[in-house]
């Protein structure tokens, strides 16, 4: 085998999925090929997404943050996997050597993952969805309510459900659907900018939001009485 079997560029946009996925978990483990995935450390957010590239090897990742740092220290680097526990990256006179983290320390997703039977399905725009998350963030609202009461239009709404004097921003789609009421914490909402199909399953609590370039499952509140 050649090193060079082992050279490999990332891409902008691979660049931003891992950004985005360590938003959901600090540590990832890159796994042989071209599918990334990660999962929180509470187990209620798992993300994937298939790129242009192909890894060739597993490579843990303790500080997914510190990785994209260190790439920026040497612009439009060459990678190369080929030493057993290190990532070399080298651009003109720079290069540097980083070690792979013991996979056995790292939060990483099951090999398989058993989708639920999804009974709700709709689809977000972007300028939608941001709309709402950007509302939640400046009026610090933590709860993000989807709903329809079987009228035309979901509602989707920024709310303090804990607090019965709360302010609110709702966006309606202009679509029709069967009666649902169901709630994220803002917090867990950390999919990348996009567009979004979006299936939830009611009776497992669970819900799948499949974008252009990245899939995520992220689980709902738990309704309470009162």
């Amino acid at each position: 085998m050649t090193v060079e079997k082992y050279m490999m560029k990332l891409s902008d946009k691979t660049v931003g999925i891992l950004k985005n996925f360590s938003t959901i978990n600090q540590n990832i483990l890159i796994k042989e090929g071209n599918k990334i995935r990660t999962m929180s450390t509470m187990k209620n957010i798992l993300a994937e997404a298939n790129v242009t590239e192909s890894f060739p090897k597993d490579f843990g990742i303790y500080d997914l943050n510190e990785f994209l740092g260190v790439l920026n220290l040497a612009k439009d680097a060459d990678l190369n996997f080929d030493a057993d526990a290190y990532m070399v990256a080298g651009s003109g006179t720079a290069k540097i050597k980083y070690r792979a983290t013991d996979p056995s320390i790292l939060t990483t997703p099951p090999d398989t993952f058993n989708a639920p039977e999804c009974d709700i399905h709709f689809s977000v725009p972007e300028d939608i969805i941001s709309a709402v998350m950007k509302a939640s963030d400046v009026m610090q609202l933590p709860d993000v309510v989807f709903s329809s009461n079987g009228n035309p239009g979901v509602s989707i709404t920024a709310n303090d459900l804990k607090n019965t004097s709360s302010n609110t921003f709702t966006q309606v789609l202009d679509i029709d659907r069967q009666p649902f009421d169901c709630t994220f914490k803002r917090e867990n909402l950390k999919m990348i900018a996009g567009n979004y199909d979006v299936n939830i399953s009611t009776s497992a609590g669970v819900s799948q939001w499949v974008g252009s370039d990245v899939s995520y499952w992220i689980a709902m509140e738990a309704k309470t009485d009162g």
